[in-house]
């Protein structure tokens, strides 16, 4: 659990800050460590390793909702995020996925043929955050 959590700040830290203030990534990246695990054991987690080295995880609930998402800095733009999401899209039973996804990876997600819904103003540890829900319908 230790390495996901550390991909997670890293990721945030690395790729997320050319979007949001530092002030939002520090708020962001705080980690609850009992129920960041307990959310991966509740919903559908995936864990892609290369050579012994945790580089991306995410994780899908019953209904589609993705939750988590995040591939490291070092393998981003090679596929690795599109075999993730397609890999949890295809161990889903739902209709439709969504996602509440950050600013960096709206593009991602409208690529893998997400579409976006609403835009929303949400806090976070007294943050303000702008992200956007996005759908898509499963084949």
């Amino acid at each position: 659990m230790e390495e996901i959590i550390r991909l997670f700040k890293k990721t945030i830290f690395e790729i997320n800050i050319a979007d949001y203030d530092l002030a939002q990534v520090e708020a962001w990246s705080k980690v609850d460590k009992l129920s960041f695990n307990d959310n991966l054991l509740a919903t559908n987690s995936r864990i892609v390793v290369n050579q012994d080295e945790i580089v991306g995880f995410g994780n899908i609930d019953d209904r589609g909702y993705i939750d988590l998402f995040y591939i490291s800095a070092d393998y981003q733009r090679q596929g690795v995020g599109q075999q993730l999401l397609k890999d949890l899209e295809k161990s889903s039973q739902a209709l439709m996925f969504s996602v509440n996804s950050s600013i960096t990876a709206k593009a991602f997600f409208e690529k893998m043929g997400y579409q976006e819904l609403k835009q929303n103003l949400v806090y976070l540890r007294g943050q303000e955050f702008i992200n956007y829900t996005l759908l898509k319908k499963a084949k």
